[in-house]
This record gives C-alpha cells, sequence and structure tokens, in this order.
C-alpha cells in the first residue's frame, strides 16, 4: 500500500486529472493485487520478470474499456493504474465502470497467469521445487479519486486494495461452494489425448485428463485441483477423476480389447489401489492396459517415497511413465534408479527445439542415455511442424500434442492417426541412433 502511495504522490498528477476532476468526474484507481504464501519470492519474481512489458500490457489491456491515465508497478508484484471513461455518456455512470472492472477481471488475471510471464516463470523455477505451489492468485480492486490530495490517494488505495481482497476471498469461497456440488454430483468429464506411434501410425494409448463443467472456472484443472487442495478435498476429487476415467473408457474398449488408458497418478492414488483394481474389473480393462503417469513434482521433497511407488505399482503388474522427465531436480537420478520403460519428455525441452541448438542436443543425446530397447520415449507438447521435424530426424518415435490431436470427449482411432501421419516417412535407418531402435 505503501509503495503505490508514494509512487503516486510523488507522480504529479494535478495536470492530468484536473480536468476531469473540474468537471465532476471522478477518476478510478485500479489495483491489480497479487496474494502469496511466502513472500521470500516476490524478490526473485520480480528479479526475474520484465515489468515493464507487463506494465505495457496491462496499460494495451485496461485501454480496452477506458483511457488511461497513469501506469505503475510495485516490487511485490502488484500493478495498479489511474483511469477515466472513454466517452462522455459513461462520465455519470459510475456503476457502469465498476461493473466494467469486474467483468475484465479475468483478462487482467490471465495477464499474469500466462506463458509469457508467471507461467514462464513456473516453467523455469519447476527444477528447484516449484515455489509457486505457494502462489494463491490475484485479485482486482477499485476506487474513485475525489482530488490529487495525499489524504485522498491513500485512501484510495487502502479502499482499492481492500476491495480485491474482499472479491479474492468471495471468488474462493463461489469456486469452494461448486467444487463442493461437483464433488457430491461427481460433475467431471473426461477428455482423451492420443500418444501416437509414427513408425505403425497408430495410437498407442490414450491419456485421460478431467475437465470441470461446461462454462464454469473449474473447467480448468489446474484451478480444480486447487480448489480442491485449498478445501482439504484432494482425495475425494481424486477418487472420482479417476473413477471418472475408467468408466468412460470402457465403452471404448469393448470394442478395442487392446486399448492403453494413460492416467496421472494422484498424489494419494496409491493409497485406493484395492478399489482402483475392482473398478478396472467391471470395466474389463486389464491392469496391463493402464498406465500410471507419475511425476517426481508430487514426491519432489522425498525421492524414495518416490522411487516406492513405482516399485510398488510396477509389482502389482501396472506400466508406469514418468512424467515431466528433465524438469525436476532429481531427473538424472531416475533413469539408473527407477523401474520403469516409459519416459515422456517435458514441454519445456519441444518448445522451438527448431531455434534452439541447445535442446537439440540434450534431445540427441538423451536417446543414448535410456539404451535399453524396450524403454519408450514420449514426447509431449508437440506443437509445430518445425518441432516435429527436428524430433522426427533424432529418431523420437511416440508423439503427443496439439500438432497431433488436442484433447477431445472421444478418443481417436487409428483410422484417424494413419490420415494424419499419411506423409510422415519414419526411416531409422537415416536416423543417428538407428542401432538403437533397430535392437
Amino acid at each position: 500500500m505503501r509503495e503505490i502511495s508514494l509512487d503516486l504522490i510523488d507522480e504529479d498528477l494535478n495536470e492530468k486529472l484536473e480536468p476531469f476532476l473540474f468537471a465532476g468526474v471522478s477518476p478510478m484507481l485500479i489495483v491489480v493485487r497479487s496474494f502469496f504464501k511466502d513472500e521470500e519470492w516476490v524478490d526473485y519474481l520480480t528479479y526475474i520478470l520484465d515489468v515493464d512489458a507487463i506494465k505495457d500490457d496491462f496499460r494495451k489491456t485496461l485501454t480496452r474499456s477506458f483511457k488511461v491515465l497513469y501506469v505503475g508497478a510495485t516490487t511485490g508484484v502488484d500493478l495498479f493504474a489511474i483511469v477515466v471513461p472513454q466517452t462522455d455518456e459513461e462520465f455519470a455512470a459510475p456503476d457502469m465502470l465498476k461493473q466494467r472492472v469486474e467483468d475484465m477481471e479475468d483478462d487482467l488475471i490471465a495477464l499474469f497467469l500466462s506463458d509469457a510471464y508467471l507461467g514462464r516463470i513456473q516453467k523455469q523455477v519447476d527444477i528447484f521445487s516449484n515455489p509457486f505451489r505457494t502462489f494463491v492468485e490475484f485479485a482486482v480492486g477499485y476506487a474513485f479519486l475525489r482530488s490529487a490530495d495525499t489524504d485522498d490517494i491513500v485512501e484510495a488505495v487502502k479502499l482499492a486494495l481492500g476491495r480485491a481482497d474482499m472479491r479474492r476471498r468471495i471468488k474462493i469461497d463461489d469456486l469452494s461452494r461448486e467444487l463442493y456440488h461437483i464433488v457430491d454430483t461427481g460433475d467431471v468429464y473426461t477428455y482423451f489425448q492420443p500418444i501416437v506411434d509414427v513408425k505403425t501410425k497408430k495410437v498407442y494409448a490414450h491419456e485421460a485428463l478431467v475437465r470441470g463443467p461446461e462454462g464454469s472456472p473449474l473447467r480448468r484443472p489446474d484451478l480444480l485441483f486447487k480448489i480442491a487442495h485449498h478445501n482439504g478435498m484432494e482425495i475425494d476429487l481424486d477418487r472420482i477423476v479417476r473413477r471418472k476415467h475408467i468408466e468412460t473408457f470402457r465403452h471404448y474398449v469393448r470394442a478395442h480389447k487392446d486399448a492403453i488408458l494413460s492416467i496421472n497418478l494422484g498424489p494419494f492414488t496409491p493409497m485406493f489401489i484395492d478399489d482402483i483394481e475392482k473398478d478396472l474389473k467391471d470395466a474389463n480393462i486389464p491392469k496391463e492396459n493402464i498406465i500410471w503417469e507419475v511425476s517426481e513434482k508430487t514426491y519432489i521433497d522425498d525421492f524414495t517415497a518416490f522411487a516406492r511407488v513405482i516399485d510398488f505399482l510396477v509389482s502389482a503388474g501396472y506400466q508406469v511413465a514418468i512424467d515431466d522427465f528433465g524438469a525436476g531436480a532429481t531427473t538424472f537420478k531416475l533413469i539408473f534408479s527407477i523401474n520403469t520403460n516409459i519416459i515422456k519428455v517435458d514441454r519445456s525441452f519441444i518448445h522451438d527445439v527448431n531455434k534452439d541448438p541447445a535442446k537439440k542436443m540434450f534431445l540427441e543425446r538423451l536417446i543414448g542415455c535410456f539404451y535399453k530397447p524396450d524403454t519408450l520415449l514420449f514426447i509431449e507438447g508437440v506443437e509445430t511442424t518445425d518441432e516435429f521435424q527436428v524430433l522426427l530426424d533424432i529418431g523420437y518415435r511416440y508423439y503427443q500434442g496439439y500438432l497431433m490431436f488436442r484433447p477431445a470427449p472421444e478418443p481417436v482411432d487409428d483410422d484417424a492417426v494413419k490420415a494424419l501421419l499419411k506423409d510422415v516417412n519414419y526411416d531409422v535407418l537415416n536416423m543417428k541412433f538407428s542401432g538403437y531402435f533397430l535392437s
């Protein structure tokens, strides 16, 4: 609060504000407030982020609805601005201006959470311990400036920040109520995204992805599980989602006996292995047709527990894939320590690999590391033909990503894969590690 107030007081705003105040228009102070449980990461954030670029995008977002007089930022990853209506008709309609701010709240928050800013930073720091697990969210607050006097500015800042905090609590409460309804009714949906084999031009497996109710903010799985964590309901949600995946896939298995289902392993899933096996038996899905995708991020603080979970699942007869390989702190410890033969290479190594020689070299060496012929390397997050071509030239065989197929309510069949890959030539003899693939 002090930073915002001082910035506005130090800035000579009288000249900008006077014409509007004289005309009886109260300029609006808008604050995008960040909420962290762990404040020690704020300095790191602002060191990494391009604050000027964020302020510029903040201004662009606001200009869709307002005339922007001033934009500023604090070291605590808060943004603030002073705006006025764009048209004379809106000058006497403060309620309309308030509603406009609330309507664009999601756009402002999306700016911060985009891959250009916090999303990108989160991916970069995953290798340490994902400190943004402690991050809650952003909220927007607003207040009207009655003058450019110091006391009025301070009061407006207090009111805007207080309103942002209130709106955050209200949003979390609303989302929590919706979460309880979802858990009570089982109102979640399974989408499938195939992992394709470019050699056979068939589907190798279908990854099951959860979606919340249509039209709900909890449609997004990241927010859905974040709110579940906030309410201590991760176990309940994990059980409902897993059962929905199995129930939905059982209809496909009736016509495709060898179909493989890949499911993300929640932190509590191993506790319910008996229930899982009963559900699979009821659905006539052999356990050999299930791949559990285990991310080391789930067990980032305890590698031994991570290894035990994998050994347990493998000994129980399931296939296990290491998800997000390359993004975690213990990545290369996995190569020689974990009893599994499926590795999903993290998408951070795939993005723009055609433009990044270091990524390309890493992916070339990675195949050599996994010298066992029964090891499967899955590439996830392929989005462009240039990325795909580089990976194909290296010798990767299994792919998942928007370039292939987007998640959909129905599984993709082999005919669709053959049509997609009809011009793809997987010629292992011309690849650098052809001996590995032919063994």
